[in-house]
């Protein structure tokens, strides 16, 4: 805000150093004019002057213009967009999710261009604006305290209709905007699902959509622009020839009367004239402020609220192993307007170095288990222990450089393959990253524990993988993720581990659900702690303990929502939800 401050000051001031030479030049060649009478070489000198002295100044203003704009590009496109993602990372996920904050990753962006286009509106545009007409007020009360008086009093009536016409459009083109936004979107998400329309032969459908949801719309910005936008503009013009009527006849008289001079006529001349169209365009760029303001109060109500907690808060992860309880946790998610129990009174400890597999119905609650040891979002009711310790208590920077998480899906970003396996490693960890070839034979042994064979890349595994890893396969995306946790976890043999994996074979074909569970069972480092959900349950077959998690809706007064078992085999035998599930995939323990 300081620099934004500054330059509008800066730029304030330059616009009345402009406007005093171009408003008061026809002043001074008027004046100039009158004692040179019949002398033409001299009148033509002074036009040559004159045209000259406007060029020096669309030079100059050319250049101190370019300087002001880039460093509002440097401002608002880079610093700006860094400053609240700042804002937004330090909030829980669930912070993010849960909540209708209308901040997302195209909400950023949309941010900051609502703030460019309001401090590039101000700087360039209304300041500027209102510079000019208040030379112009000045200069006409020079000639005259009348004409000045009568050019006051337009300035005051044309700001208040254009503030009461700009209200009016503000208010009718609200919802006509929130339905071309709801629009847009779908289109957006038409747009991404291009080989689902095709597939399926939607397009004509999805045409006539458009075509119907539009014309609602058309309708409505009819109604504004083309209806009373147009009769607005008109208005403004009638007033102003009107104010022109009354100013012009009593500038004639004045100088008639020998009260103003021809040059003083000038000068009046060219300020009323410039004053008239000044105002007009000050009206379109407030209404578009305002729109702008009226979206940044959005992200401000969002960005201002108290955050439950930060990242870096806390006392540092020290420990050597990794284990993790559950003490009678009990969790709520979103549910419409209200929110939902899933978790009710959860108890469940796992060993340090210990496999455990997750099942259940879908929707029971078993990612809500995993989030919870991300601190995604923090239990109603209970408390979640890593290593012995209140996770609400620790450092979560500190915490998460030992995790290695692989979701169920997770689009790779459009970097390298070394990239992206670097990519989840912490900041407190790149003294790790220094020796390059160290680096890269951990991310080629990374992906064979994968069943990645960097040698199908072009490139190696400095590739380029392209947008949301455009040029992989569904399996390979998956892959990709499942090398990241095993480089995250290989850069250094002494330290503490835990895999957190939800479906992560999901994308797999069975032969490379082989390779990779290997890897993520029996090849482990030693001590490392693995918490697995799983629908196929082949993929947790081989687990140390079997974690069953049941809807609530199917847990009776004093049922245990969560219970732990040795085997899929024993699972099989006490619990007859799990025999419907085990034997709809023809899985036989």
């Amino acid at each position: 805000m300081g620099t934004v401050r500054t330059l509008a000051l800066r730029s304030m001031s330059l616009v009345l150093l402009g406007s005093l030479i171009i408003i008061a030049s026809p002043y001074a060649v008027g004046r100039y004019v009158d004692g040179l009478t019949n002398q033409v070489v001299g009148v033509l000198m002074v036009a040559g002057y004159f045209f000259f002295g406007l060029e020096m100044i669309s030079v100059v203003s050319g250049w101190f213009r370019q300087r002001v704009r880039e460093r509002f590009f440097q401002e608002e496109f880079w610093y700006l967009p860094q400053a609240i993602s700042k804002l937004y990372f330090s909030r829980p996920l669930s912070f993010l999710t849960e909540k209708d904050n209308e901040i997302d990753g195209s909400g950023i962006e949309s941010l900051r261009d609502k703030v460019w286009n309001v401090n590039r509106t101000y700087i360039f545009q209304i300041v500027p604006s209102y510079a000019m007409v208040i030379f112009a007020i000045v200069a006409c009360t020079y000639a005259n305290p009348w004409l000045g008086l009568m050019t006051l009093v337009y300035v005051v009536v044309e700001r208040y209709f254009g503030r009461k016409d700009n209200a009016y459009v503000q208010r009718e083109m609200k919802p006509v905007i929130d339905q071309y936004k709801r629009w847009e979107r779908r289109m957006t998400e038409w747009w991404n699902a291009i080989a689902h329309i095709k597939y399926v032969g939607a397009e004509n459908k999805i045409l006539g959509q458009v075509h119907d949801e539009v014309q609602e719309a058309l309708r409505g910005d009819d109604a504004v622009w083309r209806v009373y936008f147009a009769r607005a503009i008109t208005r403004h013009r009638l007033r102003g020839l009107a104010f022109a009527l009354l100013l012009y006849p009593t500038l004639g008289y004045l100088v008639i009367e020998g009260e103003v001079t021809l040059a003083s006529a000038v000068l009046v001349f060219f300020s009323f004239e410039r004053m008239r169209s000044t105002l007009g365009d000050i009206n379109d760029q407030q209404r578009e402020v305002q729109s702008d303001l009226a979206s940044v109060a959005k992200y401000r109500r969002v960005l201002t609220q108290p955050v439950p907690f930060t990242y870096d808060e806390g006392k540092e992860f020290r420990e050597s192993e990794i284990g993790v309880e559950y003490e009678k946790v009990s969790l709520t998610v979103p549910d419409g307007d209200k929110r939902r129990l899933i978790l009710r009174g959860v108890s469940l400890t796992i060993k340090p170095g210990e496999r455990v597999g997750i099942v259940g119905p879908s929707g029971a609650g078993k990612s809500q288990l995993l989030s919870l040891l991300v601190r995604a979002t923090d239990p109603d009711q209970g408390v979640v222990r890593v290593s012995g310790i209140d996770i609400r208590t620790l450092s979560l920077q500190t915490m998460l450089r030992y995790y290695g998480v692989i979701m169920q899906k997770s689009d790779p970003f459009e970097d390298t393959v070394l990239g992206n396996l670097m990519f989840g490693v912490s900041h407190l960890d790149v003294e790790y990253l220094k020796d390059e070839h160290r680096v890269e034979c951990l991310a080629r042994s990374s992906l064979a524990k994968a069943g990645l064979d960097h040698s199908v890349f072009p490139h190696g595994i400095h590739t380029n993988i392209g947008y949301k890893g455009m040029r992989l396969s569904g399996g390979q995306q998956q892959r990709l993720q499942i090398a990241a946790a095993h480089f995250k976890l290989g850069i250094s043999a002494e330290r503490p581990r835990l895999i957190l994996a939800d479906e992560p074979t999901s994308s797999l074909d069975s032969l490379s659900e082989l390779t990779v569970m290997a890897h993520l069972q029996d090849a482990l480092p030693e001590g490392t702690t693995l918490l697995m959900v799983a629908h196929r349950l082949s993929t947790v077959a081989n687990m140390d303990r079997i974690v069953f998690v049941r809807p609530l809706a199917l847990c009776p007064d004093g049922t245990l929502q969560v219970t732990a078992h040795r085997s899929l085999a024993e699972l099989y035998a006490v619990e007859a939800l799990f025999r419907e599930m085990a034997d709809a995939q023809g899985f036989r323990p």
